[in-house]
């Protein structure tokens, strides 16, 4: 598959990801530029992929936890539950109001890791095995 067509095709799936893992649109917004660079850049790597979404999301993770350090560096900025549960109800769409608000408060209060596998499996539709070559790529040998 062509790298725009991954890109186009997974573009909305990574914000939506990104908006979450960082705890800010603002974030979310900038970041996938970086992502979409280096997909670019390294394209050749992408077609060689046997799962270029699980690739893509990895490369998504990177730069997010790139980003986190470098943001935790500038300022010690955490939110609120109540601000991150505002957040992830702002990514998430297609689900009535009230059952948006019990998921984005839930996911609130768990830790970010645990968040973040929920998010790829229940709202990015990923599989278990592209879940763990996004937050695992040590283990890629593995699978």
């Amino acid at each position: 598959m062509k790298t725009e067509k991954i890109i186009d095709r997974l573009g909305d799936k990574l914000y939506n990801y990104l908006t979450i893992k960082l705890g800010s649109l603002q974030d979310a917004e900038d970041v996938p530029q970086e992502v979409f660079y280096r997909v670019i850049k390294y394209s050749v790597r992408l077609k060689l992929k046997r799962n270029p979404s699980a690739y893509l999301f990895q490369i998504a993770r990177n730069e997010a936890v790139n980003h986190i350090k470098k943001r935790k560096k500038d300022l010690n900025i955490r939110h609120s539950k109540e601000e991150l549960s505002r957040i992830i109800q702002q990514s998430l769409r297609g689900t009535d109001p009230e059952r948006l608000n019990r998921v984005s408060d839930a996911l609130a209060q768990i830790p970010d890791d645990q968040r973040e596998v929920i998010v790829l499996k229940f709202f990015e539709e990923l599989t278990f095995k592209e879940i763990a070559r996004v937050t695992c790529p040590h283990l890629l040998y593995h699978f």
